[in-house]
Formats: structure tokens, C-alpha cells, sequence
């Protein structure tokens, strides 16, 4: 379970030690013992339970069209995934493109810098007050990103911002290891987005004979226009399709 939200320090920020969850994140590769299937889960849950945040989820390739999300803890950080994914922009994708690190203190403000992201979200994630991007960096390059989602707005204090550094530089190592970046296998909420939305833009794209891209850039945008969520979308598309 995440830790209590409300600015408390994490068991590793009372020992004084900011490198205890970074620590507890590469015990994790450890315990794998060759099976790479639950190790994202498991990363991301360490992440959540050590920090003082609510929920965590973790993405690779970003903000590439490869983009894979390998876990979120709960459901309002699936539909934070979402949200970026069908509109190409947040600060999961901002921190995953740009190397840096991406502070949104305030959700609930009126202004972002992501004009229709802050909006959609502040309509769908009421429980969601701030938000604190970290890119996975792999050799110097931003492979991915992790989101982590609080309750009450505010910055992070500078314990666990250093933290929080050194435990996504901890679940970079434990991730990205070895090149091409690991393919992992998503569970089924994930799998049931991401994945099929890349089947179903596939599918059309075969039908109407047009890019892949511009297939995904239309289910985006039928999404964004019926104001239903993109795996809906995806499912009519190849139910309709595919029978």
C-alpha cells in the first residue's frame, strides 16, 4: 500500500537515508530469480509503498508511437496513462522527451502547460492534486517515465525529490538493462488498452489504407470528440472490424 499522502516522510527519509528506496528497488532484480513478467509491477509498488506519494506507474518508449505502459497501481494512474496516451501530451511525456524531471504541483489549477491534458484532467481524476514526472535515463538517453501521483497539491520537499531521483535511477537500472530495451509483458488492463489500440489502428489502417499513425491519430481523435475513453473506442473499432 502507497504511502500516506500529506507531505510525511517515507520510512527511508526517517533513517536519514535517501538511498534506501533506490535500494529496495534494486532488491527487486534480485528476487526475479530469472522471471521478468511481475518485476514492473513489483518495481512500481516499491516505488509507491517507499515514497510519499499515492500512486505510480511506469511507461517505456514513452513519447515514441511505441509507447508501452508496464504497470499502474491503481486506477485513477491508468487513466492518468490513458488521458496522455489519447492526447499525446502531459508531463509523463514531457519528462520522457526532454531527460528532466516535470513538477506539476497543482493539477487542480486552472492552467498547465499542456492546455487540454490539465483540462480533461481535472474533470477525470478528481482525486489527483500533483503529479511528479521522472524519466527512466538509460546511458544518458530517456527510455521512459515514471508518473507519481499525490492526493494534495504541492512540490515535492527536496528529501524526497532526492529520494525519488535515486529510486527511478534504481528502477532504470532494473528495467533497461541489456539493449533492445526489454519488451515486457503488460497485464491485462494494460494490455487491454495499450495493446489492442495498436491492434485496432493496425486493423484500420489495413482497411482504409492509410498509415498506422494516421489510424491512431483518428481512433485519438473519435475518442476526444464522443468523450469516451480510447479503449472503448478501440473495442468498437474491432468488434466492427473484426467481428
Amino acid at each position: 500500500m502507497c504511502a500516506e499522502s500529506g507531505g510525511h516522510l517515507t520510512r527511508g527519509a526517517l533513517m536519514g537515508d535517501v538511498s534506501y528506496t533506490a535500494l529496495s528497488v534494486l532488491a527487486v532484480a534480485a528476487e526475479r530469480r530469472g522471471r521478468d513478467d511481475g518485476v514492473p509491477r513489483r518495481v512500481a509498488e516499491v516505488l509507491c509503498e517507499e515514497l510519499p506519494v499515492d500512486a505510480v506507474t511506469l511507461s517505456v518508449l514513452t513519447h515514441t508511437p511505441d509507447r508501452q505502459m508496464l504497470h499502474a497501481t491503481n486506477s485513477a494512474a491508468v487513466r492518468l496513462e490513458e488521458l496522455q496516451f489519447e492526447l499525446e501530451e502531459g508531463p509523463c511525456l514531457t519528462a520522457s522527451e526532454t531527460g528532466r524531471p516535470v513538477f506539476v504541483e497543482d493539477l487542480r489549477a486552472k492552467l498547465t502547460e499542456w492546455p487540454l491534458f490539465g483540462s480533461l484532467a481535472r474533470e477525470q481524476l478528481p482525486t489527483v492534486a500533483a503529479v511528479y514526472a521522472f524519466p527512466l535515463v538509460d546511458g544518458g538517453t530517456s527510455l521512459g517515465a515514471v508518473d507519481m501521483l499525490r492526493s494534495v497539491p504541492g512540490p515535492p520537499d527536496e528529501e524526497t525529490r532526492s529520494a525519488a531521483q535515486q529510486a527511478v535511477r534504481a528502477a532504470a537500472l532494473v528495467l533497461l538493462t541489456g539493449k533492445p530495451v526489454p519488451v515486457w509483458r503488460p497485464g491485462s488492463l494494460v494490455g487491454r488498452h495499450w495493446q489492442r489500440t495498436h491492434q485496432a489502428a493496425g486493423v484500420l489502417a489495413q482497411s482504409l489504407g492509410i498509415t498506422v499513425d494516421e489510424a491512431l491519430a483518428r481512433l485519438r481523435a473519435r475518442a476526444l470528440g464522443s468523450g469516451r475513453a480510447l479503449p472503448q473506442v478501440t473495442e468498437d473499432v474491432l468488434a466492427l472490424y473484426l467481428g
